[in-house]
């Protein structure tokens, strides 16, 4: 396995992995309007190239997920027109399903659920006609699943999740299996089950590390530090980001040290520290604008919000608030919690933010992009 893609017999006839890789990296170098005039020269058409470019790309969802979202769906379009011949096999229909599925990940990573969709849609179609499709189904039905639990689908989560855990282990996709506790454990978080899903978190964690799975180690352990956060338990949870917070620096795993940097702002919270919290929400909201993540930036926005009405700011807090509310209506963020919204709107309309109304939104976005 390299990564959660098969190493295919036909790999070898081109570039060697090192060559592939260094000449992945000087395509995503050049810009995307020029690339067409330099299939030759880039080795568009090669598969040890198109491998290593998954292989980049998948490394970087959690680093720059919007400009992942374009270089696959770019790589996408290259390979479906016109149709090429990539390879002697099922090499076209691999890649189109691997592009495919690369942009509805990170489609997913920024909350835009409708396209993540349509992108996994595309890949099945393309990776059920190649061998070991099986295997590449999973990891479809992975990425749905955890639509649902950003969707809170609490019931089907816990059904689900182990039943594709099973599913992972006999094939032998033993991260990917662990993926799914991850679900299951978020789920007990998000109804407020802490205990179990601290729990869960650690003995994932445990079990990440002996499959040297450091990105998975690392977001349980950050995962186990907000629980501590939310129930104000500081000791603990500033061991459990002592452990976390050098490991997602290494891989630039920015997405999940911005989460980590949101359980600061709850743990000073918990302290009653609302001054130092409020910087650090805004430190959080700071990063994940600078990853493109609208829809964390603006649920950040509703915390601030309900902090900045217990500052005694409440001209403030209505800023933060409509400040948020184009992209959840753009993105279509919270459908489950249109009631809250509406009230919530009518709220600033009277100019009295309706407390409650806020922090039932706050929970609807209390873990987007699991």
């Amino acid at each position: 396995m390299i990564g959660d893609m098969v190493r295919f017999p036909w790999y070898p006839a081109g570039l060697s992995s090192t060559e592939g890789r260094a000449v992945a990296e000087k395509t995503l170098a050049t810009a995307r309007s020029e690339r067409q005039g330099l299939t030759g020269q880039l080795h568009l058409e090669d598969p040890e190239q198109l491998l290593a470019l998954c292989e980049l790309l998948r490394g970087r969802l959690e680093s720059i997920p919007s400009e992942v979202r374009e270089e696959a769906a770019f790589f996408y379009s290259f390979l479906e027109f016109p149709r090429r011949s990539i390879g002697s096999f099922d090499e076209r229909d691999y890649y189109l399903g691997e592009f495919a599925l690369i942009a509805g990940t990170a489609c997913r990573v920024l909350s835009r659920r409708d396209e993540a969709r349509h992108w996994f849609d595309r890949a099945e179609t393309s990776l059920v006609l190649t061998h070991n499709a099986s295997a590449h189904v999973a990891r479809i039905a992975y990425q749905r699943l955890a639509l649902r639990l950003e969707e809170r689908q609490f019931d089907a989560i816990m059904e689900l999740a182990p039943r594709w855990f099973e599913c992972f282990s006999k094939l032998g996709l033993e991260e990917d299996a662990l993926k799914c506790r991850f679900l299951e454990a978020h789920a007990l978080k998000e109804t407020e089950r802490l205990s179990e899903a601290k729990d869960a978190f650690r003995r994932i964690s445990e079990d990440a590390k002996a499959l040297k799975a450091d990105r998975l180690a690392a977001i349980a352990a950050q995962n186990v530090f907000q629980i501590h956060a939310f129930l104000g338990e500081v000791e603990e949870a500033i061991a459990e980001a002592r452990q976390a917070a050098p490991i997602l620096k290494r891989l630039n795993n920015r997405v999940n040290l911005a989460k980590l940097q949101l359980g600061v702002g709850y743990l000073l919270r918990g302290q009653g520290k609302l001054v130092e919290s409020i910087e650090a929400f805004r430190e959080a909201q700071r990063q994940f604008a600078e990853i493109e993540m609208p829809a964390d930036v603006a649920a950040t926005h509703l915390v601030l919000a309900d902090l900045l009405l217990d500052a005694a700011q409440p001209a403030q807090a209505e800023w933060e608030i409509r400040a948020a509310l184009p992209v959840i209506d753009e993105l279509k963020l919270v459908p489950e919690g249109i009631a809250a919204l509406s009230l919530l709107r009518h709220s600033l309309r009277r100019r009295q933010i309706d407390r409650q109304a806020l922090r039932s939104l706050n929970g609807y976005f209390e873990d987007l992009g699991s």
